[in-house]
């Protein structure tokens, strides 16, 4: 079997972030499991999401959301900053971790 290394671009969930401490207080209410990188990404997925939309002027329609996810505008997200540029994808909260064969996380 072979080892998977997995990339995270976003901060750790113990970070203390603006928005991984909503994050973490959401999850507490809301689920019954721990914080973790993949659904912290998911939250700033999401509160991002609603910034364009809330950013809308007139009714939200199909079409004012698109255009307003093309001007891929740069947004402050608590403390993390999501901003756009061409293909270049880059993020300084990078962190590594491997599974080892038996799925067990190292790192």
């Amino acid at each position: 079997m072979t080892p998977i290394i997995a990339t995270q671009a976003v901060p750790l969930p113990t970070s203390p972030l603006p928005v991984v401490r909503r994050y973490r207080e959401v999850l507490a209410r809301l689920f019954d499991e721990p914080p973790a990188a993949l659904s912290l990404a998911g939250f700033i997925a999401a509160r991002y999401t609603f910034e364009v939309l809330a950013g809308i002027e007139g009714p939200v329609t199909r079409a004012s959301a698109l255009a307003a996810f093309q001007r891929r505008q740069d947004l402050d997200v608590g403390g993390y900053r999501v901003n756009f540029q061409g293909q270049r994808r880059s993020a300084s909260f990078v962190t590594q971790s491997m599974l080892t064969p038996d799925g067990r996380v190292v790192g």
